[in-house]
């Protein structure tokens, strides 16, 4: 349950509108999704909808910008001064944590990215590029330092990004294990390989 924020009320509304909107778009896709449809589900009227938003472009935005702004993050991660091993660490700790708290958003970036107007599309997918491009240098820095046994670097960039992207699939809140105590496991799973030495 939400608690309530009395002086934020429109912006914790239209955080809830966001969300929302975006399970539904998930599920249905944005096209098939209607503004009665995201009123409902949230127990509101239509026109107590426009209140908080404008139009359903209004809300992709908003959900665009819920996509970027982690990957933004884990760029600057991946550009910082630290050294490739807790850099790499950290990308997927970052990677990990935001595809289990935001899966609907997730979902959208990976399975429903032609919902998307072309220029949030095109932007979307420059950062996508971004990220795949700081997990390669990461890795690369990590080979040319000593620290990391890698053959293939590219590989090994597609590799981690698969097991840290994938989790908005199957992660469930009550699952038993935290997004930081799966992101752990996959670290050392990553860093360890899993024959017995």
């Amino acid at each position: 349950m939400k608690q309530k924020q009395p002086n934020n009320s429109a912006t914790t509304r239209r955080d809830e509108i966001i969300s929302v909107a975006a399970q539904i778009f998930a599920v249905k896709g944005y096209h098939a999704t209607t503004l009665d449809e995201i009123a409902k589900e949230i127990g509101i009227t239509k026109p107590a909808l426009y209140y908080y938003i404008n139009s359903k472009e209004d809300i992709l935005r908003e959900i665009v910008g819920k996509i970027m702004e982690p990957m933004e993050e884990v760029t600057k991660v991946g550009r910082s001064a630290l050294p490739p091993r807790e850099r790499l660490a950290r990308i997927i700790q970052m990677l990990v944590k935001f595809g289990a708290e935001r899966k609907e958003t997730t979902r959208i970036a990976f399975e429903q990215i032609n919902i998307l107007p072309r220029r949030s599309r095109d932007a979307l997918r420059r950062r996508q590029k971004d990220v795949e491009k700081v997990v390669h240098e990461t890795i690369r820095d990590g080979v040319e330092r000593g620290d990391f046994a890698v053959d293939d670097t590219k590989v090994a960039t597609l590799a981690i990004l698969a097991v840290s992207n994938w989790i908005y699939r199957w992660y469930q809140p009550d699952g038993g294990l935290t997004p930081a105590q799966i992101a752990d496991q996959f670290i050392h799973l990553l860093e360890n390989g899993y024959i017995k030495k």
